[in-house]
């Protein structure tokens, strides 16, 4: 595993968090960053590691999801104040969930779907570059 690829890769997970607090991810943008960012992490991963690239990406993904849960968690009244619509959204949590801790309860998992994601492009750029797997 390289490792330094995965923790480097999963910095944008940080990169993502914080402009989601200063409201810099609303609407369609988010979704394209993110994109943007799954792409070039399969062609990273591809490009750079020598084996296993879907668990490559799958843990980059992950750390990715932790990482924007947490800048979101840490500095939740900069995220709201920037972020009406996620604002309105965490009054409907059901369950008494407190709205600070649900971003914390929900990244692993996105990251876990958005890291297969990863991996699985990850998976197609080693086949479209023609790198052999060691």
């Amino acid at each position: 595993m390289n490792w330094k690829v995965i923790f480097t890769l999963a910095c944008f997970g940080i990169l993502m968090g914080t402009a989601s607090l200063f409201g810099l991810t609303q609407h369609y943008v988010e979704p394209l960053l993110w994109l943007v960012i799954a792409l070039f992490s399969a062609y990273w991963i591809a490009k750079n590691t020598s084996a296993k690239p879907f668990l490559h990406g799958l843990i980059a993904g992950v750390l990715m999801g932790i990482l924007n849960s947490i800048m979101q968690s840490a500095f939740f009244d900069l995220y709201l104040s920037n972020n009406p619509a996620a604002a309105e959204g965490f009054k409907q949590i059901p369950g008494g969930i407190s709205a600070r801790l649900f971003p914390l309860i929900t990244g692993p998992a996105i990251g876990v779907a958005y890291g297969l994601v990863v991996g699985l492009l990850s998976l197609l750029a080693r086949k479209i570059l023609k790198k052999p797997a060691a």
